[in-house]
């Protein structure tokens, strides 16, 4: 006896005009339903631990036995279900390429109170990341998930929608709680000044003690302070970071114990799972391969990836890895076309077929070797893959281990191979030889023997 979980919603729309070409068959940015799969003795019987056993000529003239069921009863009695290879495929040939799952890399330059940027990219199995509780401290906003919407996703209608319904009601709420914070406040620089004059300790305010007027005021100062509004609002709602405000003078920063920490998720949103997303659970990608034959590699075991899509305008060509679309590796390589002085390309500079035009005489489209190096969940779901040029020699190693080519048979190696008879290869004899050839020749008639070894 087992259930299935519920089926997740539909993902999104994040182009306006998705909808126009939307295909029902389309793969999905990621899973819906459970994928199921049931062994060939059972398999062959049609049960796959439902209550009615699937017909056989869907289920078995398949290599990839791997289905979602959409409904177990219909209204004719029978189990709704389809083929679920497609994510379960890109589930396996994900987890070959050993890539370890991380929060978003933000490269922009940060100001002096802001933390260092980083070098490198942080595993979302870090400590200080992977919690939902939110009373941790100042640390809460470099979690994951939140109550509140990412505002700077919704569309207009669902931020009116989300104002009437869900902040509205909570005025009388928030205005109870700043009322309060204005009585602690008050008292603690009551307190303050008594004792730096030397006298007693004031009686403590209270929320009712204080007036409508001075309510009115500290609202005026705070509408003023931006920085500390939106964290006192941000708090009250639990809503998802946005990132520090924009126009904010540096004088707002000297209160730097109200202001919430740089969310990572704040310029690209939280993911709507754990930042994992359940694909990989590797800490780090810092590990050395070690070859059986040539021992630990410098560079990672690269992967062959197909150029999906050209280059057109300011949008980098689209490469397909491992069932993932990602972006080409930056950087002055095969994948991108970059002009020297005056508008030429370099001449030692060689571009990659498929590159700037799609590539029709290419068998199965234009491919290259890149290597995988980390990945992060985007706030729609899907994973973003992030790539980048391996070396020829690393490329050369995987295509030896699929039989494609022979490393000492490639080129001017060839004069090298090992493989070749004595006879055809030009051997060099030492003096010594030489000379116990000569008498040898001397000293028997007819033909002399001559020991290799």
């Amino acid at each position: 006896m087992f259930s299935m979980p519920k089926p997740l919603p539909e993902p999104p729309s994040t182009n306006l005009h998705i909808g126009d070409h939307k295909s029902a068959t389309m793969t999905r940015p990621y899973p819906q339903h459970q994928s199921i799969t049931s062994p060939l003795a059972s398999r062959e019987k049609g049960d796959w631990g439902l209550k009615r056993p699937f017909p056989l000529k869907s289920t078995m003239a398949t290599s990839t036995p791997f289905i979602r069921v959409k409904q177990v009863d219909t209204m004719e009695n029978v189990t709704n279900f389809a083929s679920a290879a497609d994510h379960s495929l890109s589930l396996e040939k994900f987890q070959e390429l050993r890539v370890a799952m991380s929060v978003p890399f933000n490269t922009e330059k940060r100001s002096d109170f802001s933390p260092r940027t980083e070098l490198w990219h942080k595993s979302v199995f870090e400590e200080d990341m992977d919690f939902t509780d939110f009373q941790r401290g100042r640390g809460d906003d470099r979690r994951w998930k939140f109550q509140g919407p990412w505002l700077a996703r919704m569309t207009e209608g669902e931020f009116i929608e989300y104002l009437n319904k869900k902040v509205r009601p909570k005025r009388a709420h928030f205005r109870a709680l700043l009322k309060e914070k204005l009585a602690d406040d008050i008292t603690t620089s009551q307190n303050k000044a008594a004792k730096e004059v030397g006298r007693e300790a004031p009686s403590k305010i209270e929320a009712r003690d204080i007036s409508e007027e001075q309510f009115t005021d500290h609202l005026r100062s705070l509408r003023n302070d931006r920085v500390t509004l939106y964290a006192l609002v941000s708090k009250f709602l639990d809503l998802a970071p946005l990132g520090q405000p924009v126009g904010i003078i540096q004088t707002f920063w000297s209160n730097r114990d109200s202001l919430a920490p740089e969310s990572p998720y704040g310029k690209s949103g939280p993911p709507p799972s754990h930042p994992s997303a359940g694909i990989s659970y590797l800490r780090t990608g810092s590990f050395m391969e070690n070859h059986p034959v040539y021992g630990p590699q410098g560079k990672r075991t690269p992967a062959l990836a197909r150029v999906v899509y050209p280059k057109s305008g300011p949008i980098s060509p689209k490469l397909g890895v491992g069932g993932f679309v990602a972006d080409s590796p930056p950087g002055d390589n095969e994948f991108n076309f970059r002009m020297i002085a005056r508008g030429r390309m370099s001449a030692n500079k060689t571009m990659l077929n498929g590159i700037m035009h799609l590539d029709t005489t290419t068998f199965g489209g234009a491919k290259a070797y890149v290597e995988a190096t980390t990945a992060n969940v985007d706030p729609s779901g899907k994973v973003v893959l992030q790539l980048r040029e391996t070396s020829p020699e690393a490329q050369v190693v995987e295509r030896e281990s699929k039989g494609l080519t022979e490393i000492y048979h490639d080129g001017s190696t060839k004069s090298h191979d090992l493989s070749t008879p004595n006879s055809q290869r030009p051997v060099r004899a030492s003096d010594e030889t030489r000379l116990n050839r000569v008498a040898d020749a001397i000293l028997e008639e007819g033909s002399f023997r001559y020991d290799r070894s």
